[in-house]
C-alpha cells in the first residue's frame, strides 16, 4: 500500500466528518504510515493545517472554501 491509495478527498472527508478523531478513523482502514504521509501531503498542498500534533489536523480556510 502506498500514500496514493489514500486520496486527498478521503482525508478531507474524514477530517470534515470526524474532526480531531479523523486520524483514528483512518487508521482503521489504512496503515499508520500511510495516513501520516497523506496528512503531510495535504498539509503541504494547503488544504489541511495542524497545531501541536500532525495527527490532529483541521481543514484550512482554502479547503473549507472548496478550493
Amino acid at each position: 500500500m502506498k500514500r496514493a491509495d489514500l486520496p486527498t478527498p478521503a482525508v478531507l472527508d474524514a477530517v470534515s466528518t470526524h474532526g480531531f478523531r479523523a486520524f483514528e478513523r483512518l487508521i482503521e482502514q489504512y496503515p499508520v504510515k500511510i495516513v501520516r504521509a497523506a496528512i503531510a501531503r495535504d498539509v503541504r498542498t494547503g488544504v489541511l493545517e495542524y497545531g501541536v500534533s500532525a495527527d490532529r489536523p483541521w481543514l484550512s480556510p482554502r479547503a473549507r472554501a472548496g478550493g
